[in-house]
Formats: C-alpha cells, sequence, structure tokens
C-alpha cells in the first residue's frame, strides 16, 4: 500500500501537536502530504441566529468561533515542529469532531489517519467518550495512535 495523503485531526492540544510532529515526519520519509483539520461546532445549546458583540457590533456567535478557530490554527502551525519542505494543507470543518472526520475519510482521499491519544478531557469526554477511541473503531483506513509523551 502506498501512501499519498495522511488525514491530521487536530483539537490544538499537546497530544495533536505530538501527532502533527509524528505524522509530518513520516509524511517526509513517504514523500506524502499531510492535510490539518480542526472541526469546531457551536455549543448545542446555542442558536445559529444568536448575534454577540462588543461595543454593540452584532455579528453571529458561529462566524466568532470560526474566527478564533481560524487563529488558534494559524498559532498551531506555527508553533509545531515541521520539516521546512513539508507539504501541509489546513481546513476547518464544522460539526461532530469523529463525524467529520469520517465523512472526510470517506471521500477515499487519505490513506492513513493519525491521531493524537490525549486530546481535551473532562465532562464532555466522559459522556461523549473519546475521538481518537472512535475513530480507531470506525475509520475505514488505518489509524496510528500517537500518545503526547512520543515527542
Amino acid at each position: 500500500m502506498t501512501i499519498h495523503r495522511i488525514l491530521v485531526p487536530v483539537d490544538y492540544s499537546e497530544g495533536s501537536q505530538a501527532a502533527l510532529a509524528y505524522a509530518a515526519t513520516l509524511a517526509q520519509e513517504l514523500g506524502a502530504s499531510l492535510d490539518v483539520v480542526h472541526v469546531w461546532d457551536r455549543p448545542a445549546y446555542v442558536s445559529e441566529t444568536v448575534l454577540v458583540g462588543p461595543s454593540g457590533e452584532k455579528r453571529p456567535l458561529t462566524e466568532m468561533i470560526r474566527e478564533n478557530a481560524e487563529a488558534e490554527m494559524k498559532s498551531f502551525i506555527a508553533r509545531a515542529a515541521l520539516p521546512a519542505d513539508a507539504k501541509l494543507e489546513t481546513r476547518l470543518l464544522s460539526g461532530n469532531p469523529a463525524g467529520r472526520v469520517l465523512e472526510e475519510l470517506a471521500l477515499g482521499k487519505h490513506e492513513l489517519l493519525v491521531v493524537g491519544t490525549h486530546g481535551r478531557t473532562g465532562l464532555r469526554h466522559l459522556l461523549l467518550g473519546s475521538v481518537a477511541e472512535k475513530l480507531v473503531r470506525l475509520a475505514p483506513v488505518p489509524v496510528l495512535t500517537v500518545p503526547s509523551s512520543r515527542v
């Protein structure tokens, strides 16, 4: 099996940094490209029509969430220990993280998924389960899991 494209979902955590660093090294050795995606979602209890903003400026909350996710992605990539010649594309997706990553994989453009094993935690993790665990069980391609202590 030849690996041309590697999908790396990130949540901007230390685990995601480790996964991206490992995927970048692997991609360089294989001559593959990296697709780095972050899945953001508005809180379920907030309507699409909620408007927020300082100084009387009203903007949709989802627009502000997306803009914050874009800024976080730029900062995350800037902090990453990537080779100078890394073939890298970043994208933001919206929706359920595991579901959206599985939809990306279903398109058939990636031969490997590299994911960190220690993302964000807390009550959401307890109630929804691990995104990495769902991806390992349901992904249609091989999944390489990288612990955050790997780097």
